[in-house]
């Protein structure tokens, strides 16, 4: 068994959990009136007999299944031989020693080989579940929208009733958002940015630093020494440095005046 459907579901409602309960609600009865409306379309829409990713697996087979080499056993079982391996169709029952038709319902290469041979539809191979026909039946059903709740029929008792809020002990610390994983599902662990290895991240690890595959930081220098290793206000020749405070002004103006009078 396996929880795709629910987790197709919930990554849909991802967005809206924080609403009411009754905001949800009516968001699934939305989606899937919409859901339902797009399928049966498509299915009235197909023109095959198979829907589309049945009939797709049947012409991406069709190749591989003439190059096989096809020994008779009797009426019904045939030995075929494909490029990699052999296997036992039996057409009557409805199988292969591949096991790939009996557990897909989709008729393997070996069994389309066979029925080339003996002249038989491969269609007729498939299980009806495949059909379109049954595509269609499948979304019948409407999903019809809520009407209006001034029209709604409620019965006095219901309206009369109180509904008090549940019960419920709040658990200490931040309710969690993300979803519980499956039995057996391996969760994606972290991995560090500073060493790569899984389990932690780069703020807690206590391994040394490591610099392969990442280029070197450039050390800051001292703006006054121009020495690395500290900076201008733990440098020692700090006091050594000339004040910018007591450097003159003088503009190019001023020079260029002083230039004059020397001159004359």
């Amino acid at each position: 068994m396996t929880t795709n459907i629910a987790e197709s579901m919930n990554s849909c409602l991802l967005a809206i959990r924080k609403l009411p309960i009754t905001s949800i609600a009516e968001f699934i009865r939305d989606l899937l009136q919409r859901w339902f409306h797009d399928r049966r379309s498509n299915a009235r829409e197909t023109p095959t007999f198979l829907t589309n990713d049945a009939d797709q697996h049947i012409k991406d087979r069709v190749l591989a299944s003439q190059r096989c080499e096809i020994h008779p056993i009797d009426y019904d079982r045939f030995k075929v031989q494909d490029q990699w391996s052999e296997a036992i169709v039996d057409l009557e029952q409805r199988s292969c020693s591949c096991r790939e038709w009996d557990l897909d319902e989709l008729p393997c290469i070996h069994a389309m080989a066979v029925a080339t041979l003996k002249g038989k539809p491969i269609n007729s191979l498939c299980s009806d579940f495949f059909t379109t026909g049954w595509l269609k039946q499948a979304y019948t059903m409407v999903v019809n929208p809520v009407p209006n709740p001034e029209e709604w029929d409620i019965a006095d008792d219901v309206r009369n009733r109180i509904v008090l809020p549940w019960k419920k002990k709040r658990l200490t610390g931040r309710p969690k958002k993300n979803r519980m994983p499956s039995v057996g599902e391996k969760r994606k662990q972290q991995s560090c940015g500073n060493c790569g290895q899984k389990g932690h991240n780069q703020k807690s690890c206590t391994n040394p630093s490591c610099s392969i595959g990442k280029p070197a930081k450039k050390a800051r220098g001292c703006s006054v020494c121009k020495k690395e290793g500290h900076n201008k206000l733990t440098c020692p020749d700090r006091d050594k440095a000339p004040d910018p405070s007591l450097a003159p002004h003088l503009s190019s103006d001023d020079t260029d005046t002083d230039d004059e009078e020397v001159d004359s």
